[in-house]
């Protein structure tokens, strides 16, 4: 029983580590269930999240210690990429911004400063920010368009 959480569980984890860390992710998933969030996964969070979980159980399987070797820097590399990204999605998205859109004067620069000062906390920060203050748009359903008549020969 133990075999087959970890077989699916761990994969899962990864999954949605990866989902989270993403910035460009739409959050609409989450209100539609498992089901519409499984909809909104891309092919490199698949991927990402099946070489997360290779290393993961790599490192496991080794002799060497679990925070030796070259599978534990794999995977440490391969979360600050993540980081990385997404930190670099958000501080595009504080910069795109006018200054009359924040609430207040100095707003743009403390936040400049938080996420670039302390990286993890600011874009933590910022992040929960922006989902409070601008939450994604709901998908707009596809219209039908009435098919083209025959052309006649």
């Amino acid at each position: 029983m133990f075999e087959l959480l970890a077989v699916v569980g761990i994969p899962l984890l990864m999954l949605y580590a990866v989902r989270k860390l993403d910035g460009s992710a739409s959050r609409q998933g989450a209100s539609r269930g498992f089901v519409g969030w499984l909809r909104e996964v891309k092919l490199w969070h698949v991927a990402t999240a099946i070489a997360l979980t290779a290393l993961a159980f790599a490192s496991l399987n080794s002799q060497q210690g679990l925070l030796d070797g070259p599978f534990f820097l794999l995977s440490v590399l391969i979360a600050l990429f993540l980081i990385a990204r997404s930190w670099r999605h958000e501080f595009v998205f504080l910069m795109s911004l006018r200054d009359d859109e924040l609430p207040g004067r100095n707003d743009k620069l403390v936040w400049t400063a938080l996420m670039i000062l302390l990286p993890p906390v600011g874009l933590w920060a910022f992040r929960a920010f922006r989902e409070s203050r601008w939450p994604e748009p709901a998908p707009e359903p596809a219209q039908a368009r009435p098919m083209p008549a025959p052309e006649a020969l």
